[in-house]
């Protein structure tokens, strides 16, 4: 059996009509005529020899000889990817590409991270995705991605997470919240106010709850949102106080629309970390910039430069 006129489009027309089983929706989602659809599946099934797909009324389904082929180029596409990458370390930084996932608390100052770096590197190719902490983790896991900007990474998980700037946590509450203009805030007070929280598996929310139950305390009231801006506009029209990264909000501190509460063991002074799985190759793209982060934010010396990137 002669297969060397099989192309990969054959396969993924394949792979699509397997998924939809449908000529009319694998020609829609690839965006080809429903002949064109028809046609290579023909083609392929002569190359191969046997029929590959088989119609039960309405409904296309492959055939076993299908699923083989469609198993098996699956994994030849793994393989170019996997190839794709390591070729990445045969070429220059800026004809590379860095593939980044940041938790959406951290995505303003991400970004103007980012921007600062394609200043000095303008070809590297960044694909940047924002996301919730346990999606970004989940991209780790799957080696989605090259790296990750987070704030508290878990210590579970077969991860390097490096330190690079301070992530000071402050508690804000809208402009006319009565506890503004009084005295430092105690604690105990605090908790019994409503909260505005993240969704349950947040890092800025384990690392709230850690903080009060570690004094005693439990917060008695919350709402919860599953993005920062949402807080921040329930906080601005008085639906609760929030604990929140201070980059995140000091633009609609100075324009008056939340202020920070004074509150007893606050700021919380946390870390943004950069993250990738433990033994992982960066690329010349990726590697270069976690060398642009620890050494433009809190790396003190060249020593210890030199001892957290190895």
């Amino acid at each position: 059996m002669d297969m060397k006129n099989i192309t990969l489009r054959q396969l993924d027309i394949l792979k699509m009509l397997g998924a939809t089983g449908s000529y009319t929706k694998a020609a829609e989602r690839l965006h080809l005529t429903q002949s064109a659809v028809y046609v290579q599946v023909r083609k392929l099934e002569q190359e191969i020899g046997l029929p590959l797909t088989e119609q039960v009324g309405k409904k296309v389904f492959l055939t076993d000889a299908g699923s083989e082929v469609l198993r098996t180029s699956t994994q030849i596409k793994t393989q170019l990817e996997e190839l794709s990458r390591s070729l990445e370390h045969l070429r220059d930084v800026d004809d590379g590409q860095l593939r980044i996932a940041v938790t959406s608390a951290a995505n303003a100052f991400a970004v103007d991270i980012l921007a600062r770096f394609r200043q000095q590197h303008a070809h590297v190719k960044v694909l940047l995705n924002i996301a919730n902490r346990k999606e970004v983790l989940e991209s780790l896991e799957r080696n989605d991605i090259d790296m990750a900007i987070m704030g508290e990474p878990p210590q579970n998980l077969d991860l390097l997470a490096l330190p690079f700037h301070r992530n000071d946590l402050i508690v804000i509450a809208a402009a006319d919240h009565p506890l503004v203009r009084g005295p430092r805030i105690p604690l105990e007070r605090l908790v019994q106010e409503t909260f505005v929280l993240r969704e349950p598996g947040s890092g800025t929310r384990e690392a709230i709850l850690r903080y009060f139950e570690g004094h005693g305390l439990q917060i008695e009231g919350e709402l919860i949102m599953n993005n920062n801006e949402s807080i921040k506009q329930a906080v601005k029209v008085g639906m609760g106080v929030a604990i929140v990264a201070r980059h995140s909000v000091l633009t609609k501190i100075e324009a008056g629309y939340l202020c920070e509460l004074k509150v007893e063991g606050f700021p919380l002074s946390r870390m943004w970390h950069i993250v990738h799985r433990k033994g992982k190759n960066l690329a010349p793209a990726p590697f270069c910039f976690k060398t642009y982060l620890l050494q433009h934010q809190y790396v003190r010396s060249t020593q210890e430069f030199s001892q957290i990137i190895s």
